[in-house]
């Protein structure tokens, strides 16, 4: 009994014990484990990389970008466009990685159309029309026709029809043409007892040509195939048959650049012409090839050096039973160097061998009363050399040249008895001081004016050259205005005295004429034109015997769609 009394008196002292300690027991200060540790420990080979802070950098504190400044001379170059509008594309070529559904469609068929009369019931028409066959070809037709009945009483009707085949880096180029003429030789004396009108002559001419080009630019070329044949008819005597003087002239040429070092360039053209009632026997060959290579010691000098061939064979007289033979051929260095001196500044030196035409058609254009079968020799110039300044300030551009020429054959028309012109050709020196000015850079304007003061002489027969100013001039004006609906344009011409054959017997009056175009537009497709030619105090003549009509005013409108 006493036991079990001891018992539980410890059991109730050891809960009187522990009551006091849970009742005042404090908070748990056991130390856990941290969740973020300092040191991490890894066991694998894997690599963990975690991102770095940076700082970001300050902005607002620097001084802001200057601009640079653009000099007052550094305009555009506006001058004379010495390419062949022929060369230019038409559109540009579509790339072969183009969809059919992003491709162009074709550019609708346009053109104009123009015609008008005016004094001296001359009159005018003009035609073109052009479209796109597909996304690389387009076709194109022109037409003109020009005529009057005063003084040359001359009809002038042209034709032509071009395909053009755009796929780089080729283009081709395709033209077919063709001509006729008739005119007046006023000025020359009537043939024969009986005759009374003054005689006439007709031609017509018809051919074509295909040019290919590559037009990479690192290795450009060209390469051209054109056939012409023309005829000539004169009625010189009323009571005989008309003569008859024709040209077949197939001519073939190139030039191509070898993408090597110091750039290899050659070029060459070579013409085969058969003449007159025997084709078979009486031909000609003329031929011009050249090569050069370019250097450049420094980024503003320039220099190609080169060699060329000038030759020709063709009959001299090809009117006679015995025609004979005119025949050269000579070697000349070809030089063109060029050095920018300054900004818009520079300094040019060249020479420049050239063969002239070969056609009936060139020899008529430039003096349409020559003889009838004349010799068809080219002027051939083993020296033609020039040297001068290229001056760009502002909205002005000057050029001052002086040339010196030598043409060891050089083609000339001397005045006859009968009224007509003589071809003639002998070695000639030619010594020219030339100066140009062109305004540019002005909107809706441009304006040129030419000088040359030159002096030519024939060695062999101690003459001047006939027909050949000692003092020229040309100037131009074109001014398009009212927002490009109206276009005005004046050119006007002088040559100095000169005498009109060898003899010096006629000496010609200068030379003055001013022609003026312009157009305005009422509409969207509808223009008025005007034109007065040949403005100048009394008649123009540029041939003695052959005076122009003064002041030949003409008036039309121009559709266009």
């Amino acid at each position: 009994m006493l036991f079990r009394f001891s018992g539980l008196w410890l059991v109730g002292m050891g809960v009187l014990a522990m009551a006091p300690v849970t009742y005042g027991q404090q908070a748990d200060t056991t130390q856990l484990p941290e969740i973020a540790p300092r040191e991490i420990e890894i066991r694998g080979e894997r690599e963990i990389a975690l991102p770095s802070l940076e700082r970001q950098p300050l902005s607002g504190f620097t001084s802001p970008p200057t601009l640079p400044t653009v000099p007052t001379g550094h305009r555009p170059y506006v001058g004379s466009q010495d390419q062949s509008l022929d060369r230019l594309p038409e559109s540009l070529p579509v790339p072969e990685t183009v969809s059919s559904s992003l491709a162009p469609t074709p550019d609708p068929i346009q053109g104009f159309l123009e015609g008008g009369s005016g004094r001296y019931f001359s009159r005018f028409f003009e035609g073109r029309v052009g479209g796109a066959l597909s996304s690389h070809s387009r076709l194109s037709v022109h037409g003109t026709y020009t005529g009057t009945e005063a003084d040359p009483n001359d009809d002038v009707a042209e034709a032509a029809v071009r395909l053009q085949h755009t796929k780089d880096p080729l283009r081709i180029d395709a033209t077919a043409h063709g001509n006729v003429q008739r005119y007046t030789l006023y000025g020359a004396s009537p043939v024969g007892p009986a005759a009374s009108e003054a005689p006439d002559r007709e031609s017509h001419s018809a051919g074509g040509a295909v040019q290919v080009r590559h037009t990479d630019r690192a290795a450009p070329a060209r390469a051209k195939v054109r056939y012409d044949q023309t005829e000539y008819t004169s009625f010189l005597d009323a009571t005989s048959t008309e003569q008859s003087y024709s040209q077949q002239q197939l001519g073939l040429s190139g030039e191509a650049t070898v993408p090597l070092p110091y750039q290899p360039h050659v070029q060459a053209r070579f013409r085969r012409s058969w003449l007159g009632e025997d084709p078979e026997t009486n031909t000609a060959f003329d031929v011009e090839a050249s090569g050069t290579v370019s250097y450049s010691p420094t980024g503003p000098v320039s220099l190609d050096i080169g060699a060329a061939v000038l030759a020709f064979d063709t009959p001299a007289q090809p009117g006679q039973s015995s025609p004979g033979t005119a025949d050269a051929s000579f070697v000349a260095p070809v030089v063109d160097a060029g050095w920018r001196v300054a900004e818009g500044t520079r300094l040019f030196l060249r020479n420049r061998p050239r063969l002239g035409d070969t056609g009936l058609d060139p020899l008529y254009a430039t003096n349409p009363y020559a003889r009838h079968a004349p010799s068809l020799r080219p002027t051939l110039e083993t020296t033609h050399a020039e040297g001068g300044l290229a001056l760009t300030r502002g909205l002005v551009r000057i050029v001052a040249a002086a040339e010196y020429r030598y043409a060891p054959t050089y083609r000339f028309f001397s005045l006859a008895n009968e009224g007509l012109y003589r071809v003639q050709y002998d070695p000639a020196r030619i010594l020219e001081g030339r100066g140009k000015v062109a305004l540019q850079g002005v909107e809706g304007v441009q304006a040129s004016l030419g000088l040359s003061v030159r002096d030519g002489t024939l060695p062999d027969v101690d003459s001047p050259i006939p027909n050949f100013a000692s003092v020229t001039a040309d100037a131009l004006v074109t001014v398009s205005f009212a927002g490009g609906d109206g276009f005005v344009k004046a050119h006007g011409t002088f040559r100095g005295p000169r005498d009109a054959g060898l003899r010096r017997a006629v000496r010609l009056d200068p030379y003055v004429s001013v022609d003026l175009e312009g157009s305005y537009a009422v509409g969207s497709d509808l223009e008025l034109v005007a034109r007065a030619e040949q403005l100048a105090p009394d008649a123009p003549t540029m041939w003695a015997n052959y005076p122009q009509p003064v002041a030949e005013l003409s008036m039309g409108v121009r559709l266009r769609w």
